[in-house]
């Protein structure tokens, strides 16, 4: 019996890549830092024993030629460790997942900086099609700022908080419950279609970001996010795995999104660092032959990462490493786990967004030999040992790590 148990610690970089200057990268070290703040800060060693025996510090060492302060050198080692470069042209979620699954992203477009960052004809169509009387925002933002800034316009004029960042991405924040939460889906699919039928704009992700609160300082984002990516412009692993093995992939949390629900059997949503835990133990207990169990840890990136929480960050990676020991604990003989990252963002670096950096790839299982796997110059690497793995037919892209 072959189950493979994939999870991303989203925007775990673990220094900036060859082409970070690209970017404006050059310095960022997400992993690196955390693990020096939190050292310097609280005077403590970065308690991360799992991970750590997985091979994440020798990853870090590696990719940056140094150990950082605050992370234990001396584990014992028990799996295979590696890390990836991306030959994507982004720093985003898309491209990083997609990468992982075998497919490099195509170049993205991306909203300029300035003001009035989405052109004016693009959102007096939108407007248009969805009977708006007006739109809010229309800048590059953080989404915790721009609702305080436009939130309570919005609640009194009703027009939508239009925003984008660094990303390929659109993203709308209304009311959840005054402008209402069913309104707020239904205008991102219709911008959705909108690009989608659009010959100028190559966007990543539409997302919808509801809030909830009466004023500036209480505004707050709900869980009730929700992506509508492109779908991907190729098979992936997960296809193949579908139907050559007749296997099921199960996705939990924003997983299913990123990929536009497609070559995924099963959505489960889950939020938080110990639900997502859970869900996915509940989903390796049941899981059976030719099963991908495939979580994304989003905390880390959205909470932690472009709130620049450098504390909370290296807190939730603590939980996280306590309670990777459950995972560990239901490998069964032909199990292979595979942990690493979609890109970085580095809390202590500049702005908000995210940061060109190498990511781990840490594998374990009864039958892995405990090593270092080299350095891997795309995360297609990942898609390729999965297929591998499964006996699949080979990705266009990638070489099989193990």
């Amino acid at each position: 019996m072959k189950r493979l148990f994939l999870i991303i610690i989203d925007s775990l970089g673990i220094g900036f890549t060859n082409d970070a200057n690209k970017f404006g990268d050059i310095g960022a070290n997400t992993l690196g830092h955390i693990a020096e703040h939190y050292y310097y800060n609280k005077h403590k060693i970065l308690k991360i024993p799992n991970l750590s025996s997985l091979g994440l510090v020798k990853t870090i060492q590696y990719a940056t030629n140094y150990y950082p302060i605050g992370m234990n050198l001396k584990a014992n080692i028990i799996g295979g460790y590696a890390y990836a470069g991306s030959l994507s042209s982004g720093k985003d979620t898309i491209s990083g997942h997609w990468e992982i699954a075998g497919i490099l992203v195509p170049n993205w477009h991306y909203f300029s900086k300035l003001n009035n960052s989405i052109p004016n004809k693009l959102l007096d169509l939108i407007c248009e099609m969805n009977n708006l009387s007006g739109f809010l925002g229309n800048c590059h933002a953080s989404g915790t700022e721009i609702i305080k800034k436009f939130g309570e316009e919005h609640i009194i004029t009703g027009k939508p908080i239009i925003y984008t960042s660094a990303d390929s991405v659109c993203q709308v924040a209304c009311h959840e419950n005054i402008f209402g939460l069913s309104n707020l889906y239904n205008l991102c699919v219709s911008i959705r279609n909108i690009l989608n039928n659009s010959n100028y704009y190559s966007i990543g992700r539409v997302i919808a970001r509801p809030f909830i609160g009466d004023n500036a300082g209480n505004f707050v984002r709900t869980k009730n996010r929700c992506d509508l990516s492109l779908a991907p412009p190729s098979i992936t692993v997960f296809q193949k795995l579908i139907k050559e093995k007749n296997g099921t992939v199960v996705s939990i949390g924003k997983i299913a999104d990123i990929y536009a629900h497609v070559g995924i059997n099963r959505h489960i949503k889950a939020y938080g660092i110990n639900d997502l835990f859970n869900t996915m133990i509940s989903e390796i207990n049941i899981a059976k032959n030719n099963t991908i169990v495939f979580t994304n840890f989003v905390d880390f990136d959205e909470l932690y990462g472009h709130r620049r929480d450098v504390i909370g960050y290296a807190l939730a990676l603590e939980l996280f490493d306590y309670r990777l020991s459950e995972i560990i604990s239901k490998m069964k003989n032909n199990d292979l786990l595979i942990i690493t990252a979609d890109h970085g963002c580095d809390p202590t670096w500049n702005g908000t967004d995210h940061t060109r950096e190498f990511v781990p790839i840490l594998i374990y299982g009864p039958k892995i030999k405990p090593r270092y796997y080299g350095y891997r110059n795309s995360f297609a690497d990942i898609g390729q040992t999965i297929v591998k793995y499964f006996d699949l037919s080979p990705m266009n892209y990638g070489i099989s790590i193990l």
